[in-house]
């Protein structure tokens, strides 16, 4: 039974109200007032929501926390050149000296319960970062000395250094309300359960283990573009029980590996759903270089074995068996996205790219050649004689990426490195990530308007295990020299010079190891809500997940179909 807009209040009518509440019951509150324009969303996959928004817990946090409760003082979009997409602020100027950048509020902004939200908000937010490291997610104890609240619209933040990059930075900011959060004793583990936001989407209407809904903000600055009243998130535990629900028709915005997406996906729906999936970020093997484990850090910290784990890695299978032929194998060193090939340096590819291919021989040859020995077992050890024996972290659901990593443990197993695959829940995953209780990881990195921030949030030592993109922990003076002389730059030429050297520095001391560069996880229905961004529209990254920022201007977008 299919009853909406006129048919359904018809219906209603004539059925009464025990009509109703079965309905409801069945639909979801939501979809029985088609009055209402519910956006329904996969962002994220787990067994059970949890009601956390706090925007500084990046591994137990909801993925709507972001953009959609807190907005931006400012997005970068990528997909047009950098260019500034102003939100909170309205503008920002770096002063002469390149030592402090001023912003400009907009005038008359709220929080969503009516009280003003003014520059001692952000004063408030960053000082809280500043007292406290854990909170720290965008990396301000590096760069900022100091803040000032000169008036209520102006923020003028005081850098330690020159630092060209800190806008861009800057964009992952969520600004909470000093009268709130002055009054939390432990801001780390509060769970904010019942936020009060800025974005366009502050209002829990429901929350249960197995749904939630977020509602339009009363007092949101930029109403007058938003045309979603709400949007739902059901719980959804992986990629297989979203094949399951496809059939129902119910998803609207969807960020999810779907195998054979033409016959899975768009033939259930041709007139409706769409998608468009480009390669997007690096995914590779990172090793945590500050391990427990004595055997597996002497390991992880040997070139040699580096070089070795990378020739053991199968990536067109990865690529073509798991991931149905969507990613796209990354043959370099330096692991460079092929988004980013104006900023290719190719000193950095041929002889350094020794190491990308897939060739057991060779890898049994280096390890052997590094005194790796194998014993009894058929494993090998240290060149001290010390065991090596570690799982590969993958949350659970994420069949693409299972598959993807039992094809690396194959590899690994054929050349005598112990290795195994292990699948904790999402929000665990992301948790060994942040507290370094892991081994090895397959993960991705956020990029940004240029290649740099992926490649400096990922590898710098500032960053080191401080967010999910950084968790292999490591440190390398020559690099975070080469990361100061790109951020005191001013020039694109310069950028490019020393990016250039980066990339020939990454590659020779392969830190981790590339495999493939992952497809944009967009898929859309245009059965309830116009205005998607597509292939023939690629105005913005489409994407709906946590690391897009631009996520919020795609909502933006979308109108209810009339």
């Amino acid at each position: 039974m299919n009853i909406t807009g006129i048919g359904y209040r018809n219906f209603i009518a004539k059925a009464g109200w025990a009509t109703t509440a079965a309905y409801i019951a069945l639909f979801g509150a939501s979809s029985a007032f088609s009055a209402e324009a519910v956006l329904t969303m996969h962002i994220e996959e787990q067994t059970s929501w949890v009601q956390n928004f706090n925007p500084f817990d990046l591994a137990g946090r909801r993925q709507s926390t972001m953009d959609f409760i807190y907005e931006p003082l400012v997005i970068f979009n990528a997909e047009d050149g950098g260019k500034p997409v102003w939100r909170l602020a309205t503008s920002f100027k770096f002063s002469d000296d390149l030592k402090s950048i001023t912003y400009e509020l907009r005038p008359g902004l709220k929080w969503s319960d009516g009280q003003p939200l003014t520059s001692s908000d952000v004063k408030y937010t960053i000082d809280l970062m500043l007292k406290n490291a854990a909170l720290d997610t965008v990396g301000v104890g590096e760069t900022v000395a100091s803040v000032e609240a000169p008036s209520p619209t102006e923020v003028r933040i005081n850098l330690k250094d020159v630092n060209s990059d800190f806008p861009e930075s800057l964009a992952d900011l969520a600004v909470v309300p000093e009268h709130v959060w002055k009054d939390v004793s432990d801001p780390v583990a509060f769970k904010n359960e019942k936020p009060i936001g800025s974005g366009p989407l502050t209002e829990l209407r429901r929350f249960t283990p197995q749904v939630y809904e977020q509602c339009r903000n009363p007092n949101y600055w930029d109403a007058a573009s938003l045309h979603v009243d709400c949007i739902r998130l059901p719980q959804i535990s992986g990629n297989d029980q979203m094949l399951a629900i496809l059939p129902e028709g119910n998803m609207d915005w969807i960020g999810s590996f779907i195998p054979e997406i033409k016959k899975t996906f768009v033939a259930l729906d041709p007139d409706h759903n769409g998608y468009w999936q480009p390669p997007a970020e690096t995914v590779a093997f990172q090793m945590n270089f500050k391990s427990a484990n004595q055997g597996n850090l002497e390991a992880y910290k040997d070139i040699n074995f580096r070089h070795a784990f990378s020739l053991a890695m199968d990536r067109p299978s990865m690529v073509d068996i798991a991931g149905f032929g969507y990613p796209v194998v990354n043959l370099h060193a330096s692991g460079l996205p092929p988004r980013f090939e104006s900023w290719r340096n190719k000193a950095a590819e041929g002889d350094k790219d020794a190491f990308m291919g897939f060739d057991t021989e060779k890898a049994n040859k280096v390890l052997d050649d590094a005194g790796f020995k194998k014993g009894a077992d058929g494993f090998r050890t240290t060149p001290t004689g010390k065991p090596i024996a570690f799982p590969v972290i993958v949350p659970n659901g994420w069949t693409d990426w299972i598959d993807a990593v039992q094809i690396a443990v194959e590899g690994l197993r054929a050349i005598g490195i112990n290795a195994s695959v292990a699948t904790p829940e999402y929000e665990q995953w992301r948790k060994q990530i942040l507290d370094g209780s892991f081994e090895v990881v397959m993960n991705s990195r956020a990029d940004g308007a240029t290649p740099f921030r992926g490649y400096y949030q990922s590898l710098s030592t500032a960053y080191a295990g401080r967010i999910t993109g950084a968790p292999s922990r490591y440190s390398n003076p020559k690099l975070d020299a080469l990361f100061s002389q790109y951020l005191k730059a001013t020039t694109d030429d310069d950028h490019k010079k020393i990016f250039n050297d980066i990339q020939l520095l990454v590659a020779d001391d392969f830190p981790v190891v590339p495999v493939f560069n992952g497809p944009t996880w967009y898929q859309f229905s245009s059965k309830r809500f116009t205005g998607w961004v597509t292939d023939k529209d690629p105005v913005m990254n489409p994407e709906d997940h946590d690391n897009n920022r631009m996520r919020l201007m795609h909502l933006l977008r979308l109108k209810p179909v009339q």
